[in-house]
């Protein structure tokens, strides 16, 4: 597994301290610290982070607040989050299971225990993230051969059908559509695909096209 950064969210220094030092030792992953549920959304905001543990009973906004905010941008597969409790706390586990947490953890925290959840929640989430891309892929390759079928063989008609002396903005046209779908192609053969942002809520293959 890859070396992972969790962010650790608790209004209390020495207990973020206690979970930061366990963490370390066991898994040498990177951690970041959140003193409050606001601070958490904005580091958040700021970089990739892989799993959160969470104290439920914070200053406003409390942990369950905290879930209901981050559910908003991230789902449970993107972002896990671990809530931490009291015994005393069970209707509030209850509740933010209900808004998005994926597990929690009892105080006084035992170690073993919430190392092996979260090993587990990074682990499902590295699975279903490799899941996902599979699935992107074929799919893409399934447009691939379409586009091969459907556009690359009338385009090859086409170029084959210019004259001595084609259009200059036709053929270069022409052209360009060849060398699209050849990139795209070649994308599918790599099994991997960078996007870049087009519309609002649209994003677009990144292909490296020949000027």
């Amino acid at each position: 597994m890859k070396q992972k950064t969790i962010m650790i969210v608790d209004d209390s220094s020495f207990d973020r301290q206690l979970l930061e030092s366990a963490l370390l030792r066991k898994l040498g992953c990177n951690i970041i610290q959140a003193d409050s549920g606001n601070h958490c959304l904005e580091q958040i905001g700021m970089q990739k982070v892989d799993l959160i543990l969470m104290d439920i009973m914070m200053p406003e906004p409390s942990g369950t607040q905290v879930v209901l905010e981050i559910r908003k941008n991230f789902n449970a597969i993107e972002l896990p989050i671990i809530m931490v409790t009291a015994k005393a706390e069970t209707l509030d586990v209850v509740e933010c299971l209900q808004n998005g947490a994926n597990d929690y953890i009892m105080k006084p925290v035992n170690f073993e225990v919430a190392l092996s959840r979260i090993f587990t929640h990074l682990k499902l989430a590295e699975v279903a993230q490799e899941m996902s891309k599979l699935k992107e892929m074929a799919a893409l390759d399934a447009l691939i051969t379409t586009y091969n079928h459907e556009i690359n063989n009338p385009l090859s008609i086409a170029l084959g059908s210019l004259g001595p002396e084609p259009n200059q903005r036709l053929k270069t046209a022409l052209w360009r559509i060849a060398d699209v779908v050849k990139k795209i192609r070649e994308v599918t053969e790599k099994k991997e695909a960078e996007y870049a942002n087009y519309a609002s809520f649209s994003k677009m293959i990144k292909l490296k096209l020949d000027k």
